[in-house]
């Protein structure tokens, strides 16, 4: 039988949980040489970006959860847009991937292992 949760374990967890909310992992992109920082963000934000990911083309969708995701794309966008020649910030990501799939769905992957999608692909593999 499960162990019975007390209110202490649920204000710890509570806790923990804020601390894991502040999530970074780093991601070191072979295309610019670099590592790329992504932040988790909250996941009504995430849920929005990934439900519209499968309305609209795949590219869109995945360069707004990188966008969104990667403090990188956001600094200094204005000027990355008129280097880059995009019209929207959030068009950065593959551009400045210069269009390597492989990288924007590693980092998307990244991604949705803070929400444990990882998990859930493996069990169906499964």
């Amino acid at each position: 039988m499960a162990k019975q949760a007390t209110l202490a374990d649920i204000i710890a967890k509570r806790k923990q949980g804020k601390m894991d909310k502040l999530q970074v992992k780093s991601y070191y992109s072979e295309t610019l040489d670099m590592g790329i920082e992504i932040r988790k963000i909250p996941l009504g934000q995430y849920m929005d970006i990934v439900e519209n990911l499968e309305e609209e083309n795949s590219i869109n969708g995945m360069n707004k959860l990188i966008y969104e995701c990667c403090p990188l794309f956001r600094e200094d966008a204005k000027e990355a847009m008129e280097v880059y020649e995009v019209a929207e910030p959030t068009d950065l990501p593959s551009a400045v991937l210069e269009d390597q799939l492989n990288e924007m769905k590693d980092i998307v992957e990244i991604i949705n292992s803070f929400y444990g999608i990882d998990k859930i692909d493996s069990e169906i593999k499964n």
